[in-house]
């Protein structure tokens, strides 16, 4: 995993929590207290070392994981990528056009970075307000996705309904008749 995950969790972790937070999250994870992901950005970061690091935040914060993922997605899309990668966010200006774009900025951002592996879209559209869509990756953080979406609303103040039929698919019904971001979640 990219880095820039790493970066984004201690923005999303200082900003939610403070600095102090993020210090006892890199004592809880082995690492100085005064440890920083910033020139860490386009490092390979070994997959498990990476989904631990969420791990061991989310207990040294005493959150859900979910949560803390929820806060990542929020910070991910509201500060984070539209500061380091504003170029691909022009012209979006809802959760559904940014979800229908991401595959192919998952292909730009990363078709000249050596090993990067970002997760890749299927899309299936039902009809004109609800998308199948298949997540690949290895990694399985299909939950995490789910939180990025939740983020996309909230920065585009846009709603919708995501059903989480199985560990790499969704049904994502975006509308004016959905007021409110809804999971709703059939593998559990």
């Amino acid at each position: 995993m990219k880095g820039t995950i790493h970066y984004c969790l201690e923005g999303t972790i200082i900003k939610n929590h403070g600095e102090k937070a993020w210090q006892n999250c890199m004592k809880a994870a082995g690492l100085p207290s005064d440890y920083t992901y910033i020139t860490k950005i386009r490092d390979d970061i070994d997959e498990k070392e990476s989904i631990n690091l969420f791990v061991t935040c989310s207990k040294s914060l005493n959150i859900p994981l979910t949560e803390l993922f929820d806060q990542f997605g929020a910070y991910w899309c509201c500060h984070y990528a539209p500061e380091i990668y504003a170029a691909f966010f022009v012209g979006i200006k809802s959760t559904k056009n940014a979800i229908t774009k991401l595959d192919w900025v998952h292909d730009r951002v990363t078709r000249h970075i050596p090993n990067s592996n970002p997760p890749r879209f299927i899309y299936n559209w039902l009809n004109d307000d609800k998308l199948q869509l298949t997540y690949q990756s290895e990694r399985g953080l299909i939950d995490l996705f789910i939180s990025l979406i939740k983020g996309l609303n909230t920065c585009f103040k846009d709603t919708c309904r995501i059903t989480k039929n199985s560990p790499t698919q969704l049904i994502l019904e975006f509308g004016d008749d959905i007021t409110q971001t809804e999971l709703i979640d059939l593998t559990s």
